[in-house]
């Protein structure tokens, strides 16, 4: 049984919407903690005996120490989010706003490539690129993968400075080599046509990535790449006071051939 959970998350006049979701007896992240009455009611009413996180970034592991404290459920994440995850996050203001602080909690590394529930298989896919410890779900039987943030949007202008969007292209490109047609993603909820949005979002990326190599190798710069290539900052960018921006996607494409 899957069921889809949508977080309203609302801050200085903007919207973000972000999912989590119930397979079986399994929540699959547990949201930000500026929800944390939703998603506690979520954990209390429903038969939620597991948790697996995508990765640990603080609007997918916000409620997890509550979750840890009051019902002592086992939580499981990548092993290279162990470490991130056992110390209480210190935000960037804009972030603090809209997700809230998360605390320290301490979930178990996954160990295996496949996570089975009541009615599922689902091979474990490392992806890294927005994080580096971020993870699909892809259950090929069914047809379905969990792509945490590997999605979010086919034609994305910037990035965070912690994102690389190289290594987005591989992990899109690895993803794709399973089988699956639909796809429930963390911000935009499930999308029945998932596979061909990331079909759309990796050849958007390899285009990208083809024109800022092909102007670096001119030798222009990062900011004259970005300046040509993605001139308009959107409201979110100076909300982040830019630490999401254009410039960041293109610096992360000279770097991988720098």
């Amino acid at each position: 049984m899957i069921q889809s959970f949508k977080l309203n998350v609302q801050t200085m006049g903007q919207k973000m919407p972000v999912y989590i979701f119930r397979v079986d007896d399994v929540l699959i992240d547990t949201g930000p903690y500026s929800m944390k009455n939703e998603v506690r009611k979520i954990v209390k009413e429903l038969p939620i005996q597991r948790v697996i996180h995508t990765h640990h970034h603080e609007d997918h592991t916000g409620n997890s120490s509550l979750i840890e404290r009051f019902y002592s459920i086992p939580q499981w994440i990548h092993p290279l989010g162990v470490q991130k995850c056992s110390h209480s996050t210190k935000l960037p203001f804009y972030r603090a706003m809209f997700w809230h602080n998360r605390q320290a909690f301490h979930p178990l590394p996954l160990k295996e490539d496949v996570f089975k529930t009541a009615e599922h298989s689902f091979q474990i896919v490392h992806t890294p690129g927005h994080a580096d410890d971020h993870i699909v779900l892809i259950d090929e039987e069914k047809g379905i993968c969990f792509s945490g943030d590997l999605y979010l949007f086919h034609s994305p202008t910037s990035n965070f400075s912690f994102e690389s969007v190289p290594e987005l292209i591989r992990s899109i490109d690895r993803t794709l080599q399973y089988s699956f047609q639909e796809v429930y993603c963390s911000h935009q909820g499930y999308l029945k046509q998932g596979r061909k949005l990331l079909e759309k979002k990796l050849a958007y990326l390899q285009n990208l990535q083809e024109n800022v190599m092909k102007a670096h190798l001119e030798g222009k710069t990062a900011k004259e790449i970005r300046k040509h290539l993605l001139p308009k900052n959107k409201l979110f960018q100076y909300i982040s006071l830019f630490e999401n921006s254009p410039e960041h996607t293109v610096k992360s494409i000279i770097k991988e051939i720098s």
